[in-house]
């Protein structure tokens, strides 16, 4: 099919780009409802309602997984079965919440929807009464509200006790059930109480100084005065059978007393808040989220409207327009300030030091994916980067590069090298100066601000990151090479492939380092800065001209998707061996063999060869590109397509003019939109060696909302297929389509 993009309805955010302009009344956003809606498996299907302080993620029938320590039908797993419920980051506040309607519980939901910042469950007509419920987390606050809207049909006055039940599990994001110690081993049991002053259920959890943990704190009340209050595990209803589980979580229950005159409504407008710091900060979130529910949720609305209003487009394909707006609402739900985040190195789950000081009052920045990635990753943070600068979310960008590279620094020192992954509490599980990998995101790092920079033209986006960029790119070109090996220094160590058998330099590492150094020589010309110009040209350069020569198969048709060394390197000591001096080309059918043509550094011709075995059944699937090709016998490859895999080859074919082909991996992503929740892009599409709602356990599986979802959609529609590329700094703007 053709994609006819109508060039004249776009608009970036940014003032030197205000002569795109869409004409008023075109593109109507303010106040239109956009909605998203299921009905088919809801009991199989997770979802998440997210601000950048709190969040709920939950099954969309309403419906509560026990989530108990180690419960393997739990939803999530790096915490097992803990990874639903209501958090606040860094900390988790309840695992579960229920509504009850004259002591019974109430049935499940049968129609599920997403929309502009909320969630809305619709339930079956019970006792009279039509009920929803709509979830959302007010942004700024660490504060997740539910308003229960009870709708009276008949001309009588309707007279009935609504009640919630609450349990608890004060848990940290880290640890996880599979490191040292284990997140069960820490975990003290929860203390409930009722406050009276506020009208709530409080859970507590002391202060542990050895941990260097503050006293945490959940609160739950209701807009209501409670008629009612229980503590303990005994539930509120017959129908709700007692939780038995092992864990050290509190249970506690509020009631209320409803008179709804006949043919009305009413919403009774319910929060849970917390803090990791002080109970002041969870009673603040709490009174404010109960005085102004409705104001904060047409608040909620308008932010999101406003997120949509950034960088419109408009194409003939629905599916691809859903996903290009819901992949922006997807990036603003990934947003996470965190408190008292303090910084130590795990060494991969192994131990759990002390804090390196000075700790972080607050940080900000964007997680990777629900619900088991709501925190920072390097190269995660790359690639939606691309995302973000696209469609205007600078800010949110930024913040995330900050973040990144103060805790790189707190953590690896003057080396330069980006950490891989931050948890909301500071632990640093992988990518300090010990360990192999990955080295990619120390690259894609430099990219991601050059990127930004570009878009936005704030120059403190490349001045902040200048040094420690420079740092990086020393410590991955030099330290990370071994001399009498290596000969013509490519960058050693783990890149974004996790997987065994690799050697020790990696494509995906080289071609992401060669577009560094030149991102670099951008960031150097600007700033007058001969001496780095000088230095990362020359290395780029000298890797530019000896690419083609040590990764270029021939026979194959293909970039060989890692070198092999003679002998075990210290930089990555796993690495399988080559056998010969110098490089052995392995060729190991991963997705990384797109990179080359993701960032324009293959010949047109070498190109030519390497897409029609890219999109051919062996890499290519029926719904996207798979994170390593079969060839039986010998590769057995791993048949799961994704989505960032499958973006990078959507990019790939659009940089060598093939946008048709491109269009077809663009679809595969918009395809994907609902597989499991409304209006969310998830990390794995269905695909041989991954199929949803298909036996075991449908919560635990890969993530129902990942950031890096949007890089093949707006990166390729807008950059690439309309041809926007600005340049900021200098005040221009190129347009030149090319469009499928």
């Amino acid at each position: 099919m053709k994609l006819r993009l109508m060039i004249g309805t776009m608009l970036i955010a940014g003032p030197f780009l205000s002569a795109l302009t869409t004409p008023a009344g075109q593109i109507p956003l303010k106040n239109a409802p956009l909605e998203r809606q299921t009905d088919k498996n809801l009991n199989m299907k997770r979802y998440v309602a997210a601000g950048n302080r709190a969040y709920v993620v939950g099954v969309q029938d309403g419906s509560q997984v026990p989530a108990v320590s180690l419960n393997p039908n739990g939803i999530g797993w790096h915490i097992t079965g803990q990874m639903g419920g209501v958090w606040a980051h860094p900390i988790k506040l309840l695992n579960q919440f229920q509504f009850f309607l004259n002591g019974k519980l109430l049935p499940a939901a049968t129609k599920f929807v997403s929309g502009e910042g909320y969630v809305r469950l619709e339930l079956p007509r019970t006792s009279g009464l039509e009920i929803s419920e709509t979830q959302f987390a007010p942004d700024g606050l660490p504060v997740v509200l539910v308003g229960v809207q009870l709708s009276n049909s008949s001309p009588s006055v309707a007279s009935f006790t609504l009640a919630i039940q609450a349990e608890s599990e004060l848990i940290p994001a880290y640890p996880w059930s599979g490191t040292k110690p284990t997140s069960e081993s820490l975990h003290l049991p929860d203390q409930v109480s009722f406050d009276s002053p506020l009208g709530a259920l409080q859970f507590f959890q002391p202060a542990q100084p050895t941990l260097s943990r503050l006293a945490w704190y959940a609160l739950v009340s209701a807009a209501l005065d409670p008629q009612d209050h229980q503590t303990g595990f005994q539930p509120l209803g017959a129908s709700f059978p007692p939780n038995t589980s092992k864990h050290n979580g509190a249970t506690g229950a509020l009631s209320f007393q409803v008179n709804l005159n006949g043919k009305s409504s009413t919403t009774v407008w319910f929060a849970i808040a917390g803090s990791n710091v002080r109970k002041a900060e969870a009673s603040r979130a709490l009174l404010i989220g109960l005085a102004f529910p409705d104001q904060l949720l047409s608040a909620k609305i308008a932010s999101r409207q406003e997120v949509l209003s950034q960088a419109q487009i408009r194409v003939p394909d629905a599916d691809i327009q859903a996903a290009f707006d819901w992949g922006k609402l997807n990036l603003a739900d990934m947003q996470r300030t965190v408190r008292d985040m303090r910084v130590r190195d795990t060494m991969e789950g192994t131990v759990y030091p002390p804090p390196l000081t000075p700790f972080f009052p607050v940080r900000s920045g964007f997680g990777a994916g629900y619900p088991d990635y709501p925190w920072f990753f390097g190269t995660d943070g790359a690639y939606s980067t691309f995302s973000l600068s696209a469609i205007g979310q600078w800010q949110e960008a930024k913040n995330h590069i900050n973040t990144i590279r103060e805790v790189s620094q707190l953590v690896n020192g003057p080396t330069g090298k980006v950490i891989h992954e931050c948890v909301t509490d500071g632990s640093i599980y992988f990518g300090t100066n010990a360990q192999n990998g990955d080295v990619n995101e120390t690259a894609e790092f430099a990219t991601a601000v050059a990127t930004l920079w570009r878009w936005s033209g704030d120059s403190s986006v490349r001045d902040d990151n200048y040094d420690f960029i420079i740092a990086g790119l020393k410590y991955i070109t030099s330290h990370l090479v071994t001399k009498g090996l290596n000969p013509d220094g490519w960058p050693e160590g783990a890149g974004m492939v996790e997987a065994t058998g690799m050697g020790a330099t990696k494509l995906d590492v080289a071609v992401y380092t060669i577009r560094a150094l030149n991102d670099l020589v951008e960031m150097a010309d600007s700033k007058g800065d001969s001496a780095i110009r000088n230095w990362a040209a020359m290395t780029a350069g000298a890797l530019t001209n000896n690419f083609r020569q040590d990764w270029w198969i021939p026979s194959l048709g293909l970039f060989a998707d890692s070198l092999a060394l003679s002998q075990v390197v210290p930089t990555d000591p796993p690495a399988t061996l080559g056998t010969q001096p110098g490089y052995t080309q392995l060729q190991q059918l991963y997705w990384i063999d797109a990179t080359p043509m993701e960032t324009s550094f293959a010949l047109t011709g070498d190109a030519a060869m390497s897409f029609p075995q890219l999109e051919s059944s062996t890499f290519t699937g029926t719904t996207g590109f798979f994170q390593q090709g079969q060839s039986l016998p010998a590769i057995q490859g791993n048949l799961q397509a994704s989505a960032v895999n499958t973006g990078v080859m959507a990019i790939a074919e659009a940089n060598y003019g093939r946008m048709d082909e491109s269009l077809r991996y663009v679809e595969f992503i918009a395809d994907e939109l609902d597989v499991e929740q409304p209006g969310a892009l998830p990390e794995l599409f269905d695909s041989p060696d991954y199929q949803y709602f298909s036996g075991g356990n449908p919560f635990g599986g890969a993530m129902v909302m990942q950031a890096w979802s949007s890089y093949g959609l707006h990166w390729p529609l807008e950059e690439l297929y309309l041809g926007i590329k600005p340049d900021a700094p200098a005040k221009t703007l190129a347009v030149v389509p090319d469009l499928p």
